[in-house]
């Protein structure tokens, strides 16, 4: 174990109510983008420009030099010299959603059972402020540095990202840098992504009158999560007999011939399909086997059947790849509407090494054209991935390994982080192996112990990449 590591854990034990403090004070700043009260400074909105008015009120406070870059992003400094050492984070949030949902306060710092709870402290105020103060902590030691060390602050990582191409339009890419914004080990590797929605109108049916029409499909159009609920309306000339089919729904509602069916699933992120049950699937598999039977749903279930339904992997679809290192695609369905005339099916496609984002499209449009689909991409990016020998990464080992005894093996995540725009940085924590931070979830939380252990691998990597 680094030998430092003891000085570390000392000056961390010194500043812990300081760090609750500084915690909860941003943790109650709701910094959800609201583009109604954007205005100039403010380009995300009052509250994330409340939340970057505390943390330069931080800033000031430790006597750290900062800039802010009108309102799209900030820096806080420490040392000097020609070479930046760059630590990425943000300060925006996801919404809430439901309160009813929660524990507890999402906007209250709350402490139970070595945890700490409320929205965004894992994603990513806490880890934000680990960064920080691992600066602090070598600054008091007076480590020795040879590169200035850059913490860099976002306002818009959860929406459309203008924030870092604000920031770069004004500033130099870090010789060095990670982010804290995932998981450890090491994600030297983050997948290629595509979301989009495939849509197409309803087939006319003629000479015949099928005993079942759809009527309406509703589910939330949210992009990073599987389909969680989904109601669907339709009308059948044997309402009881069509109950009976709907077996999987959790709530069935007979008005007359007018049947509205609710199926729930399981909140799971999109680029973890396999974690979660899909509520739009338990509908369709309710359904293939009357699709002869409904006056307008034929071709909505003959695609889900051959080429979406429980494929996690974009096998059927003809997207499936496999990489030894960076592991295999993902596909999900994250919503499927209807509104009488017109089916949308979102999807939510992630790829390793080996596939590329043009490979990918194609394949994608080839797809539509066979089938008739109309495609709308939402989301493209490609993969970002660096050498597990890059001298970055032999860095991060370092510093992992003398803090807590184990090896750090690069891994891929499916998620998106600011390591995308940076020319040599990955993702660097804070969540371990066998952590359960909820994010983007109800009852966000972030262990104590992983929090203050975060801290002491930060200042370890800072003074590698520094000196």
């Amino acid at each position: 174990m680094n030998s430092l590591n003891k000085f570390y854990y000392e000056k961390l034990q010194y500043y812990e109510e300081e760090l609750m403090m500084d915690l909860a004070n941003l943790i109650r700043i709701r910094s959800v983008r609201s583009d109604e009260t954007s205005s100039p400074h403010a380009p995300f909105g009052n509250g994330i420009r409340q939340s970057f008015n505390e943390l330069l009120n931080i800033a000031e406070r430790d006597s750290f030099q900062f800039s802010d870059f009108d309102g799209y992003a900030l820096h806080i400094d420490y040392g000097s010299g020609d070479e930046i050492v760059g630590i990425l984070a943000h300060l925006d949030i996801v919404s809430e959603g439901n309160k009813d949902d929660w524990t507890f306060d999402p906007y209250t710092l709350t402490e139970l059972n070595g945890f700490l709870y409320g929205r965004g402290i894992n994603d990513d105020k806490a880890p934000l402020l680990a960064a920080y103060y691992a600066m602090k902590i070598l600054r008091d030691l007076n480590i020795p540095l040879k590169r200035k060390v850059r913490l860099i602050v976002g306002g818009a990582e959860e929406t459309t990202w203008e924030c870092m191409e604000h920031y770069f339009t004004f500033n130099p890419q870090p010789e060095f840098a990670f982010t804290p914004d995932g998981d450890f080990p090491i994600v030297h590797c983050e997948k290629g992504v595509i979301q989009g929605t495939f849509t197409f109108e309803t087939e006319r049916v003629l000479n015949k009158e099928p005993p079942h029409k759809l009527i309406e499909i509703q589910s939330e159009r949210q992009r990073g999560f599987i389909c969680e609920t989904c109601k669907v309306i339709m009308e059948s000339q044997y309402p009881e007999a069509m109950k009976s089919a709907l077996s999987d729904a959790d709530e069935i509602i007979i008005s007359n011939q007018t049947i509205t069916a609710i199926y729930k699933g399981d909140k799971a992120l999109s680029r973890n399909p396999h974690k979660g049950k899909n509520a739009f699937f338990l509908f369709a598999k309710n359904m293939i086997h009357l699709k002869n039977e409904l006056a307008n749903g034929e071709k909505l279930f003959s695609l889900l059947e051959r080429y979406l339904l429980e494929d996690i992997y974009g096998k059927k679809i003809g997207l499936f790849h496999q990489d030894s290192e960076t592991g295999s695609t993902t596909m999900a369905i994250p919503y499927v509407t209807f509104d009488g005339q017109t089916f949308e099916i979102a999807f939510d496609y992630r790829f390793p090494k080996g596939q590329t984002l043009e490979t990918a499209t194609s394949a994608l449009q080839r797809f539509c054209t066979e089938q008739k689909l109309s495609a709308s991409i939402y989301k493209s990016l490609d993969l970002h991935y660096l050498q597990q020998d890059s001298r970055l990464i032999c860095q991060l080992k370092q510093a992992y390994k003398s803090v807590t005894g184990n090896e750090a093996e690069g891994i891929t995540k499916g998620g998106i982080s600011y390591a995308r725009v940076l020319k040599n940085g990955v993702c660097f924590g804070p969540t371990f192996p066998g952590d359960e931070p909820n994010t983007h979830m109800p009852n966000e939380r972030i262990r104590i112990e992983t929090l203050f252990k975060s801290i002491i691998i930060y200042c370890e990597t800072i003074r590698l990449l520094a000196s």
